[in-house]
């Protein structure tokens, strides 16, 4: 009888770890290939990128070119945006008909060569406009937008000429007689002085606007003390306004004594108002 216990048990293969071994070995290389060839492609794709990009971007600049050139054609060489109105704002009527000759926009021509600057230059150097602005409207027409000046004073010149002035003591415009409602600006001198102007704008800028309405007659000494008339319901009075300083309370003095008996104001010295 056999011994159990002397039996031999079958060998494995001998090559079972290499072959495992050499297995990882192949997967490993696979991956490592896939690797390779996926960052030569992202390689080549980059370097493609590159290569195209100054020719891109050498298309990008032509056209911009070519979109700058026919620009400039359309708008100074070509008919297309051709010169054919003048448009004014802020006035109408025989007023907008002074802007449009004193502006002297030519027409016919190509919009874009027009010179706004020379218009405007044109305008303001007239003086009747307290603001000037001149821009183009595509596509035919250039927008030129005033603001008058008003007149506040009319100054009496030499040769009976009376001298229009606005409120900033700019002389506007020169005629045979002062505008309706505007008070004109006499002096014991020959004529009247720019300080005595300014002293006669201070006084009247400092009435209230009801009270400035019904002033008549500004008279300036050569000393420019400030006088003028003032209707007050049917009557009319003297103010004596005096100098520059203290408008406001003179103001408020002419207001509250206009109603007093007399035909005289006088707030020359306004700690001391005198009707008589």
């Amino acid at each position: 009888m056999l011994d159990r216990s002397t039996r031999t048990r079958p060998a494995r293969p001998a090559d079972a770890p290499a072959s495992s071994a050499g297995s990882r070995a192949s997967r490993a290389t696979r991956v490592a290939g896939r690797g390779l060839a996926s960052s030569r492609r992202r390689f080549e794709r980059r370097a493609a990128a590159a290569r195209r990009r100054p020719r891109l971007l050498a298309a990008i600049a032509v056209a911009v070119l070519l979109l700058l050139g026919l620009l400039v054609w359309l708008g100074w060489f070509s008919t297309v945006l051709t010169t054919t109105a003048v448009e004014v704002r802020g006035v109408s009527g025989a007023a907008a008909t002074q802007v449009r000759r004193t502006a002297a926009v030519p027409l016919g021509g190509p919009l874009m060569r027009v010179d706004t600057d020379a218009v405007q230059e044109r305008l303001v150097a007239g003086k009747a406009w307290r603001e000037v602005s001149v821009s183009r409207s595509l596509p035919h027409t250039v927008v030129v937008e005033v603001t008058p000046r008003v007149a506040v004073l009319a100054v009496r010149g030499a040769g009976g000429r009376v001298e229009v002035v606005d409120g900033e003591g700019v002389v506007f415009a020169t005629v045979a007689s002062a505008p309706a409602g505007v008070p004109v600006v006499s002096s014991g001198a020959a004529t009247v002085t720019k300080a005595g102007v300014t002293a006669a704008l201070q006084a009247l800028g400092s009435l209230e606007p009801a009270v400035r309405r019904n002033v008549s007659g500004v008279s300036v000494s050569e000393a420019d003390q400030v006088s003028f008339r003032l209707r007050v319901k049917d009557a009319t009075k003297t103010v004596v306004w005096g100098g520059s300083g203290d408008g406001a309370t003179k103001a408020k003095l002419v207001a509250l004594l206009a109603s007093q008996p007399g035909s005289t104001i006088d707030v020359s010295v306004p700690s001391s108002p005198v009707t008589r």
